[in-house]
């Protein structure tokens, strides 16, 4: 092959003088070039289908190929990563991250999954040499979310980074961050803990067993978002079911910020609407009157449940338009960021009674059911929940419109990796 691209060169270089030593080195340089990109795929190709092995098989060979193609190897590396942590390759995964902690050759997120990923083997495996190298150097990775403003007023009882953000570039916010255990948990109780819902928690840490998080694991916090409209109205709430989350952008004090929560939605079988909508009432400890078709469910309730701790619409109720469905508290334990309720929007307590504070009657209530979101600046940014086959393809179409071309490879490793928060593609 070498030879066959030298000999074009050459029949040109009687025409035209040419330095030989760099026109071979051109030559290796396009086969290496065509080799790394088959390395690339087909590690992606083989990851999708959960052949670990033959991944890392590839994906080393990718390395050893090309370092220079940023992008690609920023995912190639947490394809790695994320192999050596399914293999329980401690070693490989120990040197991934010593050469990869500190390089800002991969993005921020790749290092902060790789510490994770790290952490938590370690840990599992009881490897406590390896575990405080890595907290030593990935320390930086931890504290890197940390804040230093608060909002006075009405708005003090909103937590930064939290659930209230300073709206950066276009309609982005927020960053994500590690939060390390400190006792044995569940995905649920970390939700809970962090003002969090638990699907977003769960589809950002596929590999994190739910329901048995050890005392020092990590786990990925998803927090930088797109709001679910690029051209979206401050004074509006916004509500994307796919992601089973609240926002509501202001100006305060002169400046733009997004107050946000997790929320639960209406089951399969009950969907929450779809829509615009005007909060038309506010009703502080609500009574809530049974609806005919939950009694029939359940005979044994009443038809009127009084306000109280087991009142499930909580401490505050909102309605939405002059329909029956509200925007509420719980008397549920759990249950926010999931598919729970009989078609209402289900709050914390803590979350519906901040936001029934500031909300007047008649703001605007828009809801949606976006699986993935796209926003433009100078950078093309995608969040994805789940895409559905159909989804795939007109992503695809949508960011070739922005400049960005991506393989179907790429995509299924986007949905299966790098759901729930979003992230830059150039």
């Amino acid at each position: 092959m070498y030879r066959l691209i030298l000999s074009v060169f050459l029949i040109f270089s009687f025409a035209y003088p040419y330095d030989i030593d760099k026109l071979l080195d051109e030559a290796i340089k396009e086969v290496e070039s065509e080799k790394s990109e088959k390395y690339y795929n087909l590690a992606l190709k083989l990851f999708n289908e959960g052949v670990y092995r033959q991944a890392v098989k590839n994906g080393e060979l990718f390395l050893d190929k090309n370092s220079e193609d940023l992008k690609k190897l920023d995912e190639i590396v947490l394809l790695l990563g994320i192999s050596y942590y399914k293999l329980g390759q401690t070693k490989k995964l120990f040197d991934l991250f010593i050469r990869y902690v500190g390089s800002d050759d991969i993005s921020i997120d790749t290092r902060r999954k790789l510490f994770i990923y790290s952490n938590n083997l370690f840990i599992r495996k009881k490897e406590w040499k390896r575990l405080k190298i890595i907290r030593k150097k990935g320390r930086y990775l931890i504290d890197s979310n940390k804040h230093l403003w608060r909002l006075k007023g009405e708005f003090s009882k909103f937590d930064p980074m939290i659930n209230i953000f300073r709206l950066r570039e276009g309609n982005i916010i927020g960053e994500n961050s590690i939060f390390i255990t400190d006792r044995n948990l569940t995905l649920i109780e970390i939700a809970k803990k962090l003002d969090m819902g638990y699907d977003e928690l769960k589809i950002s840490n596929p590999h994190i067993d739910p329901f048995d998080i050890l005392k020092g694991e990590a786990v990925f916090i998803p927090s930088r978002r797109l709001l679910p409209h690029q051209d979206f109205e401050f004074g509006t709430i916004y509500i994307n079911l796919s992601e089973k989350r609240l926002y509501y952008p202001l100006i305060i004090d002169g400046d733009p910020y997004v107050i946000t929560f997790p929320v639960g939605i209406g089951t399969d079988n009950a969907k929450s609407p779809i829509g615009e909508f005007r909060i038309t009432q506010k009703k502080e400890n609500p009574e809530w009157v049974v609806p005919k078709s939950i009694r029939e469910e359940d005979p044994s309730l009443p038809p009127v449940v009084p306000p109280g701790p087991d009142n499930p619409l909580g401490v505050r109720a909102m309605r939405l338009g002059y329909t029956d469905y509200l925007l509420h508290g719980t008397s549920k334990r759990f249950g926010i960021g999931m598919q729970v309720s009989h078609g209402c929007i289900r709050m914390y307590n803590k979350d519906v009674v901040r936001l029934f504070d500031i909300v007047q009657k008649g703001t605007k209530v828009v809801i949606t059911e976006k699986r993935y979101k796209i926003f433009k600046n100078n950078k093309v940014y995608v969040e994805i929940f789940e895409l559905k086959d159909k989804d795939k393809e007109a992503i695809n179409s949508l960011l070739k419109e922005r400049g960005v071309s991506v393989t179907p490879y790429l995509i299924d490793f986007y949905n299966r990796e790098k759901r729930g928060f979003a992230f830059p593609l150039n």
